[in-house]
């Protein structure tokens, strides 16, 4: 791969900290890697080194393109860049820099689609005290360069921190999910309760880039679907077993990397328990790519046969949707556009599809009577929230549930 320089010039950081003013007290500087390039290396063979080459060109030419003319880019080998930033501070550094990351991904993905599955641009940026810089030896360069990384690895400890409290902390509870016609519980949606850890969560989203915070919620998701089975391996018992309706995030299975390692825990489900667990997939975008989500579905379909697919709010996708692999359609009543008390905002597309499909409906977080009377009298299949039953620590066994007086759905 071709030669760069090793470290910024002394020189040009130096005019640059002069520009900002008679007596600089710090610089605000930000740094981008490429990491992954080595973990296919062995898969693209003699093609690796051009690749890997063209991957830094483009990231360093993507960068060049997204900050200002009065920055200054200096190349740090060729997976590492190097930004001093002169008029933005710490705060809108940083999320410019998470900006640039992003789409430097996109355009890198997009060209060099051989590193899809391992590629991604980790950005860090901080305010550096010249004075810091000054009480060290050897070159300015060197010492800003030593400095930057000495806070990343800092912050990546913190990160590291923040994710084991927060998968330490979270905890799945269950909600009870009624069936109206026949007054029925017989399945219990899995809810995850990160009230312990809210703090430690939004800590952890300042922080985290979108692949980390992607990667942890994968996390979560697989400790989910593992408590769930924990839990029908301890109370269930024959007859008793009560089907769980466990989510996984739209993320987790849009990228290889967490599918496969999602599926895989999926496929290691004992036999027995197979047939009481179905998935929701939850936090699909408004606006999803319905080819991706239609391999997706495929793809899950084949470890999972019964899937539910959440849809708050848009469902325009819907009639280019692939139904064969879908058991069901959900919506979360909690949504604000959904607070409609005819739930109207659904639009028709969501019935239609459901109908024209054969799919039950799920209408979850009927946290007050009037959502709960709504969701009933609409038609939905199933109903979970408050209003129907709190959610708690082990599933609901199956057995009869009025909660309400709900009026007897017409039918014509």
């Amino acid at each position: 791969m071709p030669g760069r320089s090793p470290s910024p010039s002394d020189d040009r950081i130096s005019s640059f900290a002069g520009t900002k003013g008679p007596a600089p007290q710090s610089l605000t500087a930000g740094s981008f890697e490429l990491i992954g390039l080595d973990e296919i290396k062995e898969a693209l063979g003699e093609r690796w080194a051009s690749l890997a080459a063209r991957a830094s060109e483009l990231a360093e030419q993507g960068i060049r393109r997204r900050i200002s003319d009065s920055d200054l880019l200096e190349v740090q080998g060729d997976t590492e860049f190097l930004v001093c930033f002169s008029k933005l501070s710490p705060d809108a550094a940083t999320g410019r820099a998470k900006q640039i990351a992003r789409e430097i991904k996109q355009e890198l993905l997009a060209e060099l689609p051989e590193f899809s599955s391992s590629l991604t641009v980790k950005q860090y940026v901080a305010e550096i005290d010249l004075a810091t810089l000054a009480e060290s030896t050897g070159s300015l360069a060197d010492r800003l360069v030593f400095t930057l990384r000495g806070m990343r690895l800092e912050a990546d400890r913190a990160i590291l921190n923040y994710r084991r409290l927060l998968l330490k902390d979270f905890q799945l509870l269950f909600a009870p999910v009624w069936d109206p016609e026949r007054a029925m519980v017989n399945l219990n949606r899995c809810v995850l309760d990160l009230s312990l850890g809210c703090t430690t969560l939004s800590q952890f989203q300042a922080i985290a880039d979108p692949d980390q915070m992607v990667d942890t919620l994968a996390d979560i998701d697989c400790l989910a679907l593992t408590r769930a089975i924990e839990m029908l391996h301890r109370h269930g018992r024959g007859s008793n077993v009560a089907t769980l309706l466990v989510p996984v995030g739209y993320q987790t299975l849009a990228r290889s990397a967490t599918r496969r390692e999602y599926l895989k825990l999926l496929a290691s489900i004992p036999e027995v328990y197979t047939p009481f667990v179905k998935l929701e997939i939850t936090n699909v975008p408004a606006r999803p790519n319905v080819d991706q989500l239609n391999s997706m579905l495929l793809a899950a379909s084949t470890v999972s046969p019964s899937l539910t697919l959440q849809v708050n709010g848009n469902a325009s996708f819907l009639p280019s949707l692939d139904p064969e692999p879908l058991w069901a359609l959900s919506c979360n009543l909690s949504v604000g556009q959904l607070r409609n008390a005819n739930l109207k905002t659904l639009g028709p597309q969501f019935w239609e599809f459901a109908k024209r499909n054969g799919l039950r409906t799920f209408a979850h977080n009927a946290n007050t009577i009037g959502l709960a009377l709504a969701a009933v009298e609409s038609g939905f299949s199933y109903v979970s929230g408050t209003a129907v039953h709190l959610s708690q620590d082990v599933p609901r066994a199956p057995s009869r549930l009025q909660p309400l007086t709900f009026p007897k759905r017409v039918t014509g």
